[in-house]
């Protein structure tokens, strides 16, 4: 991919469907919401508060535990999950897998409760790792209440160094010292006497803060945090009047004191080095949090940690912040994943990496340069990589070609390319059996039409067609970790597409495993467009040879289940997920058997699930009713893979044995 390439954009929309009023103080009872995400669609969901609060309130020790990171992590997943949010988990993973940086951005207009909840723990797929700790991934903070500031034009900035010790000793020594080094390496202006205030009191940070000659552009700012009237988070700070008591500052007296003037702030970059930055006190604090209040405030970029900031955790910041802004000349997204790595590296018994939070607005590119020029906006969308139809023809042929109107969001702003169309249907679409074996070499050829799309870069593909089950899921196993766009044939409308209109929510796929004492096979049924019997499974595959019979079935398997992009991506995670937990890296199998009644999209992505290492040789077999057995013939995956004879074709009870082609 291109160097600087535009990020994939995705956006959380939450939205209160109760007055904000009514949420002060907070009830921690269960509330309703609406969330909308990029790629998917609005639904209602709920949040129950109550089971979350113990969670919530464990973040406030030095050291929560991982069980506190795990359920909150699940119940984030969970919250959004009904706005299709698998969707725009596919496609960040197809984007961190090209090096496309990701930037997800949480916003809201009306539920400010939501901004209590450390989205930082949303992981990457159920049971996945924070997206937070993935390369080239940023999370960030809007809200709608903030005003619309072009940052200043100067590619010059200034960093004030505003520490106190007033609430507790403070690491100053150690900021200064990486604050020094950075810049003196980036051959940036840094003069100690006049870019460090000592002992900082609202009044002397109020003072600098409107110099005119040589205008503050990044606040570094390094103090304690403490709760204030009203249970909300402010910040401790010197005392204005010699002599006096140390001042503690709402959020609401720092915004009155230090954007005051109507003329608003050349502030690009403020970093909160202070315990609960980033943290309201509680939900629906009228208040908000001090990085919040930045936020609002118009500074394009704010930095904050939501939880209890170590001392050593903030330096590592310091240095790992202005290295990678100043001198490695990186943007934010950047420099924050690599914060998050050497905190997480050097600091691993702290939760500092993960309680970094990251206040920018979405339409603003300069916030995260912000020591250069703002970049020029785009007056045009970016160009996006060509579209590449395959349409796959085996058990019958296909009428249509998926168009715009069929996946407006694929098709947008695309070359579309003429289709490449696979067509098996002449020699093997009515049952001979005997034209298989080339089929399939021709299918998995190295320099074939299918891995040759595969293989070309900075393409989008969209897979659709009638396959036969198993040559579909082939064409899966070649594209392995290949991002694949796949449509399902709507049998209403005769189209190749996915419903997009608001639906009552689609059936669960139930995982039933059996473990048997004997035999070394794991059997795979999949029961969605029908029921997989067993007894049809036992002609071929005798149940003495099952070690494992994992069935994947729903309540009432029908044809055409599958309707919605969200639905295919939930029910492939939970089979991949099932076989790797239950089959993989596990010696006593030595083959998988999968029998599966699925739609293509289906089939094309259990074959990518087949295709992890950890697992043996699989085979999948094809169904028909009016053959004799009914499961007729097989292929071997990773045979066929390495262009190897892959066909078995078995034989009637009558005729016994099994015939082999190739």
């Amino acid at each position: 991919m291109p160097p600087n390439q535009a990020p994939l954009e995705i956006t959380l929309e939450l939205s209160a469907t109760q007055s904000p009023e009514t949420l002060y103080p907070f009830p921690w009872k269960k509330q309703r919401y609406l969330v909308r995400c990029t790629h998917g669609r609005s639904a209602p969901v709920e949040l129950r508060w109550p089971a979350l609060r113990k969670e919530l309130e464990a973040l406030l020790r030095a050291k929560p535990g991982s069980r506190n990171f795990k359920r909150l992590s699940d119940a984030l997943r969970g919250f959004i999950e009904p706005a299709e949010w698998i969707r725009a988990e596919d496609k960040i993973r197809y984007a961190l897998s090209i090096g496309q940086p990701v930037h997800i951005t949480v916003c809201s207009n009306n539920a400010d409760d939501l901004y209590y909840l450390p989205w930082e723990l949303l992981p990457m797929s159920l049971n996945g790792p924070p997206l937070v700790g993935l390369e080239n991934c940023l999370l960030r903070y809007e809200c709608g209440d903030r005003p619309v500031r072009e940052p200043v034009a100067s590619a010059q900035g200034r960093i004030l160094f505003a520490w106190s010790e007033a609430g507790g000793g403070v690491p100053m020594d150690g900021h200064l010292d990486e604050l020094r080094a950075a810049c003196a390496a980036a051959q940036f202006p840094f003069i100690e006497e006049e870019d460090v205030l000592e002992h900082v009191s609202p009044r002397s940070l109020a003072e600098k803060l409107s110099e005119t000659a040589r205008p503050v552009t990044a606040l570094h700012l390094l103090c304690h945090g403490s709760k204030v009237d009203d249970g909300a988070y402010g910040l401790v700070f010197d005392p204005s009047e010699e002599g006096g008591e140390p001042e503690r500052l709402d959020q609401w007296q720092l915004a009155n004191l230090l954007f005051s003037s109507r003329h608003g702030s050349p502030l690009r970059l403020v970093t909160l080095c202070a315990c609960q930055g980033g943290d309201s006190g509680m939900p629906a604090h009228p208040l908000g949090s001090i990085a919040r209040m930045f936020h609002v405030q118009g500074v394009p970029a704010v930095i904050a940690s939501r939880m209890p900031l170590t001392c050593a955790g903030s330096t590592t910041l310091t240095r790992a912040l202005y290295q990678s802004l100043l001198v490695q000349r990186e943007d934010l997204c950047t420099a924050l994943s690599s914060a998050r790595k050497q905190l997480q590296r050097e600091h691993s018994s702290s939760s500092d990496w993960l309680s970094l939070q990251f206040y920018a607005p979405a339409d603003s590119p300069a916030a995260l340069t912000p020591f250069s020029a703002p970049p020029a906006r785009p007056t045009a969308p970016a160009a996006r990589g060509d579209l590449v139809l395959i349409c796959h023809e085996s058990l019958k042929q296909t009428h249509v070609t998926p168009t715009e109107a069929d996946a407006p969001e694929l098709f947008a702003h695309r070359h579309v390319r003429p289709k490449l169309l696979i067509d098996q249907h002449q020699a093997i679409g009515e049952r001979r059996w005997e034209n298989l074996e080339p089929e399939v070499a021709r299918l998995a050829a190295m320099n074939g039409v299918l891995r040759t799309a595969f293989a070309e870069r900075d393409t989008e593909i969209l897979y659709y067609g009638f396959p036969y089950v198993p040559l579909a899921m082939l064409a899966g196993y070649l594209a392995d970790a290949r991002p694949v766009h796949v449509l399902e044939h709507d049998r209403t409308r005769q189209r190749f597409t996915w419903q997009t209109d608001a639906v009552a929510a689609h059936p669960s796929l139930e995982v039933v495993a059996r473990h048997g004492e004997t035999g070394s096979a794991a059997r795979v049924r999949v029961s969605i467009s029908n029921e997989v019997r067993p007894e049809d499974c036992a002609q071929v595959l005798p149940d003495s040879d099952i070690r494992l019979d994992l069935h994947f079935q729903m309540s009432a398997p029908e044809r055409g289940i599958v309707r919605r992009e969200a639905q295919l991506l939930e029910y492939a995670q939970a089979i991949r997920q099932a076989i790797d937990r239950n089959i993989g890296g596990k010696p006593e199998f030595t083959s998988i058997h999968v029998f599966a009644a699925v739609p293509v999209s289906i089939a094309f992505h259990l074959g990518r699930a087949l295709a992890y290492t950890g697992l043996p040789e699989c085979f999948a077999y094809n169904y028909n009713a009016d053959d004799v057995p009914r499961y007729k013939w097989r292929l071997s995956l990773k045979a066929a893979a390495r262009e190897q004879p892959s066909i078995t074709v078995f034989s009637s009870p009558s005729q016994g044995g099994n015939t082999n082609h190739g």
